[in-house]
Protein backbone atom coordinates (compact mmCIF):
# COMPACT_ATOMS: atom_id res chain seq x y z
CA UNK A 1 0.00 0.00 0.00
CA UNK A 2 1.34 3.41 -1.14
CA UNK A 3 1.68 6.48 2.05
CA UNK A 4 -1.78 7.96 1.09
CA UNK A 5 -3.65 4.88 1.84
CA UNK A 6 -2.02 5.20 5.41
CA UNK A 7 -3.10 8.67 5.82
CA UNK A 8 -6.37 8.02 4.64
CA UNK A 9 -6.92 4.61 6.78
CA UNK A 10 -4.92 6.73 10.02
CA UNK A 11 -7.70 10.03 9.34
CA UNK A 12 -10.32 7.67 9.18
CA UNK A 13 -9.08 5.72 11.91
CA UNK A 14 -9.11 8.86 14.36
CA UNK A 15 -12.16 10.74 13.15
CA UNK A 16 -14.03 7.39 13.88
CA UNK A 17 -12.25 6.84 17.21
CA UNK A 18 -12.79 10.74 18.09
CA UNK A 19 -16.76 10.03 17.77
CA UNK A 20 -16.80 7.08 19.16
CA UNK A 21 -15.41 8.09 22.68
CA UNK A 22 -17.34 11.12 22.43
CA UNK A 23 -19.91 9.37 22.49
CA UNK A 24 -18.86 7.50 25.04
CA UNK A 25 -18.11 10.32 27.64
CA UNK A 26 -22.13 11.94 26.61
CA UNK A 27 -23.38 8.68 26.80
CA UNK A 28 -21.67 8.29 30.99
CA UNK A 29 -22.43 11.85 31.51
CA UNK A 30 -26.33 11.64 30.67
CA UNK A 31 -26.64 8.91 32.49
CA UNK A 32 -24.71 9.94 35.91
CA UNK A 33 -27.04 12.82 35.26
CA UNK A 34 -30.12 10.99 34.88
CA UNK A 35 -28.83 8.83 38.23
CA UNK A 36 -28.39 11.74 40.06
CA UNK A 37 -31.60 13.55 39.51
CA UNK A 38 -33.27 9.94 40.21
CA UNK A 39 -31.60 9.80 43.79
CA UNK A 40 -31.67 13.71 44.57
CA UNK A 41 -34.39 14.98 42.87
CA UNK A 42 -33.78 18.40 42.69
CA UNK A 43 -37.22 20.27 42.53
CA UNK A 44 -38.35 23.61 41.67
CA UNK A 45 -40.09 25.92 44.58
CA UNK A 46 -43.30 26.91 43.35
CA UNK A 47 -43.93 30.38 42.13
CA UNK A 48 -46.70 32.44 43.23
CA UNK A 49 -49.57 33.78 40.22
CA UNK A 50 -49.04 36.37 38.49
CA UNK A 51 -51.66 38.49 39.78
CA UNK A 52 -50.25 37.99 43.25
CA UNK A 53 -46.80 39.17 41.79
CA UNK A 54 -48.26 42.45 40.06
CA UNK A 55 -49.86 42.96 43.36
CA UNK A 56 -47.08 43.08 45.32
CA UNK A 57 -45.22 45.07 42.88
CA UNK A 58 -47.82 47.75 43.40
CA UNK A 59 -47.16 47.55 47.00
CA UNK A 60 -44.07 47.90 47.22
CA UNK A 61 -43.85 50.75 44.70
CA UNK A 62 -46.68 53.04 46.73
CA UNK A 63 -44.94 51.70 50.36
CA UNK A 64 -41.52 53.42 48.78
CA UNK A 65 -42.98 56.49 46.96
CA UNK A 66 -45.04 57.08 49.88
CA UNK A 67 -42.21 56.83 52.45
CA UNK A 68 -39.84 59.77 50.50
CA UNK A 69 -40.84 63.08 50.43
CA UNK A 70 -41.58 65.55 47.43
CA UNK A 71 -38.38 66.08 45.97
CA UNK A 72 -36.37 63.19 47.07
CA UNK A 73 -37.19 60.28 44.51
CA UNK A 74 -36.33 56.88 46.12
CA UNK A 75 -33.53 54.50 45.18
CA UNK A 76 -33.87 51.51 42.88
CA UNK A 77 -32.11 49.61 45.38
CA UNK A 78 -34.75 50.77 48.51
CA UNK A 79 -37.55 49.65 45.89
CA UNK A 80 -35.94 45.50 45.78
CA UNK A 81 -35.28 45.46 49.33
CA UNK A 82 -39.30 46.10 49.78
CA UNK A 83 -40.28 44.12 46.38
CA UNK A 84 -38.41 41.53 48.32
CA UNK A 85 -39.75 41.74 52.04
CA UNK A 86 -43.32 41.77 50.67
CA UNK A 87 -42.33 38.88 48.13
CA UNK A 88 -40.89 36.50 51.36
CA UNK A 89 -43.94 37.77 53.44
CA UNK A 90 -46.61 37.10 50.79
CA UNK A 91 -44.83 33.04 49.63
CA UNK A 92 -45.06 32.17 53.17
CA UNK A 93 -48.84 33.50 53.44
CA UNK A 94 -49.51 31.84 50.02
CA UNK A 95 -47.21 28.26 50.22
CA UNK A 96 -46.95 28.23 54.27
Amino acid sequence: MSAISYLIFFFIFIVVGSALLEFIFWAIEKSFDYSREYFFPTTRSPELPRAILDEIEQEAHDFVWNMHRVGDEPEMGEYYRVLNYFYKKKYVDYFG
